[in-house]
């Protein structure tokens, strides 16, 4: 017997054994299993070597490779792209690691390391806001625009004039730095009270022009000393008054993970509104791409802000957009649907980077 095997014969029995209970009781039992670390881990690691080559034969046999996925965790625990989930939803997708330039990637090097970088920023601390947010670690680093965060990382992410032409959310994405330890000249003692002044000035001004909001950055998560995931985030609100949240996941290139390999990529949708019954909607947009839109069919109506999230996936990037109407939540009479239609004018207006 393995593991695997014993599990499965659990919820056999509990689900079409001799005395099947009205009430599907594998979902609780599942929630009480142990993890499994060991078979979790060697999964993980034949997940993230999956390499690109094998796509054309994914293709051949009807699979379609990028495609979002949108799985019932209670009916389809511990699937085999999340072995370690069993409530709730969840969202998959297929990622391709891409390697940063290297002056960036020296830059979050130093920044792990507590150090400046070459051009002396100091390492920084992210701030992000909103709802579902992703990890953070050092390494963060805020931009002027989207355009310049796709620029100076070299990614293809998806750009969208109408987001572009919206005011950015200040309470978005910020940064300060880690520490406010001021350097001293060799010669600061020999400085007069207007010299140290001075210097003070000068120096708070090139250390603070990188704290605060910023229209546009990213995140890092860490995995030991190797940076494994980056998170470009903007937040942007719109004429018509709707804020809208667009966060990229993107893989990065490391020793055991050559850029262009592919991996499977999940995130728990809603694990604890096990109550919770979702239908979704595909949508694709003019450019090709296909948008998952899930919509509560449980309780929709009186949590309308449940039917505001589109998940999709271009270039082997995943994103998640959410808006939130003007008035924070949407008219319960709505269900959603005004939220879904801004959505979709959003994914609408994204195209490829050039």
């Amino acid at each position: 017997m393995t593991p695997d095997r014993d599990e499965t014969l659990l919820r056999e029995a509990l689900q079409t054994g001799l005395h099947p209970a009205e009430t599907d009781l594998w979902p609780a039992v599942a929630e009480a299993l142990p993890a499994g670390q060991k078979r979790y881990n060697r999964r993980t690691r034949a997940l993230r070597l999956a390499v690109c080559i094998g796509a054309p034969l994914l293709l051949a046999a009807g699979a379609l490779l990028g495609q979002v996925e949108f799985t019932n965790l209670r009916s389809n625990p511990r699937p085999s792209f999340a072995p370690d989930k069993n409530t709730g939803y969840a969202v998959r997708y297929d990622q391709t690691a891409y390697q940063l330039p290297d002056e960036l990637m020296d830059s979050l090097q130093a920044h792990y390391n507590d150090e400046a970088d070459a051009d002396g920023m100091p390492p920084m601390r992210t701030f992000l806001s909103g709802r579902n947010l992703p990890p953070e670690g050092p390494g963060g680093r805020g931009y002027d625009s989207w355009a310049d965060l796709t620029e100076a990382t070299g990614l293809p992410l998806v750009q969208s004039a109408l987001l572009d032409s919206g005011t950015p959310d200040d309470s978005g994405f910020s940064l300060v730095p880690c520490s406010y330890t001021i350097p001293l000249p060799d010669d600061w003692q020999t400085f007069s009270v207007e010299e140290r002044n001075a210097y003070y000035k000068d120096y708070n001004e090139s250390q603070w022009r990188l704290a605060g909001a910023w229209p546009a950055g990213f995140s890092v998560e860490w995995e030991e000393d190797t940076p494994r995931y980056l998170y470009p985030r903007r937040v942007d609100r719109l004429d018509n008054g709707c804020t809208i949240e667009t966060q990229a996941y993107v893989l990065l290139a490391a020793e055991d993970q050559p850029a262009g390999t592919c991996a499977t990529g999940s995130q728990v949708y809603y694990d604890k509104k096990a109550g919770f019954v979702w239908e979704v909607e595909e949508y694709t947009t003019p450019s090709g791409i296909v948008a998952l839109l899930p919509r509560c069919t449980s309780n929709g109506k009186t949590s309308p802000y449940l039917n505001a999230n589109a998940f999709f996936e271009q270039n082997g990037i995943f994103y998640r957009l959410e808006v939130t109407p003007y008035d924070g939540w949407g008219q319960v009479e709505d269900g959603g649907e005004a939220a879904r239609a801004v959505l979709k004018e959003v994914l609408d207006s994204f195209e490829p980077a050039a």
